[in-house]
């Protein structure tokens, strides 16, 4: 199969970012690869349909050049299917319609899928410095189908170490009277490094979503969101302090 270069003249499907992407993306060519097949099949069971009851009667695949049958039967070459005919398809895809929630329980499909993600925080803090260090911050998340393992687990960690950043470093410090920002660039603004990054442990679920391409869900924004309260959480057991706010800073755990 080939996937026709980039056209711009077939209009806008959104932004090529976040999560959207392997869904919107995935789905488009899911689906387009999905229709490719039947008509080749069509073209087959047209030719050799009358040679072999399995044409009509069997769960039929391609794979490696070949037509298949799901007990692996070889039925036909796919060069003897096509003799040189090209089956050329444009398709769109769209994902499932929303629906407005009910203002009355809040339920509803008002956006097109959820994701799922839990974060356990381990944390040391020195309440005479105000000093805080995140040992650990572990993750659970159901990704629906990982369709590539190692970048599932990047992804979860990256987000993770963003919401530890918003829990203990950065602020946007913006003053009040001119509302201009205070701190406009990296050295005034602290992210974390690999040296404040704690060990975090991953467990991958896939409980896959039945309306989404693959099964798969969003991943890299849940972890983002479920990190910071886990660190504030664990500071707060390990203090007795409210904390309402973030960064955690170490005013704020010594009351000075």
């Amino acid at each position: 199969m080939t996937i026709h270069p980039a056209d711009t003249r077939v209009g806008s499907a959104g932004s090529t970012s976040a999560s959207r992407q392997t869904y919107v993306t995935g789905g488009a060519v899911k689906n387009t690869c999905e229709n490719v097949r039947e008509k080749v099949l069509e073209i087959g069971r047209a030719k050799f349909g009358s040679y072999h009851p399995a044409w009509a009667t069997a769960e039929l695949l391609l794979e490696g050049g070949k037509v298949v049958t799901d007990g692996g039967e070889v039925l036909a070459d796919l060069v003897d299917v096509l003799e040189g005919e090209a089956v050329d398809l444009e398709l769109e895809w769209r994902h499932r319609p929303t629906e407005a929630f009910d203002l009355r329980t809040g339920q509803g499909n008002g956006h097109v899928q959820y994701s799922f993600a839990a974060h356990r925080a381990v944390v040391e803090v020195d309440t005479e410095l105000g000093l805080v260090k995140v040992i650990e911050l572990a993750c659970a998340q159901d990704v629906g189908k990982a369709l590539n393992p190692l970048s599932v687990v990047g992804q979860i960690q990256g987000g993770t170490t963003q919401g530890l950043g918003v829990a203990v470093m950065e602020e946007i410090i913006v003053d009040p009277k001119t509302a201009k920002v205070r701190n406009p660039s990296f050295t005034d603004y602290l992210i974390p490094t690999i040296l404040d990054t704690p060990t975090i442990p991953v467990d991958v679920l896939e409980l896959a979503d039945e309306h989404a391409p693959y099964g798969l869900r969003g991943i890299g924004e849940a972890p983002t969101l479920s990190s910071t309260p886990a660190v504030l959480a664990a500071i707060r057991n390990a203090t007795g302090l409210e904390l309402n706010r973030t960064p955690v800073r170490p005013e704020h755990l010594t009351g000075t």
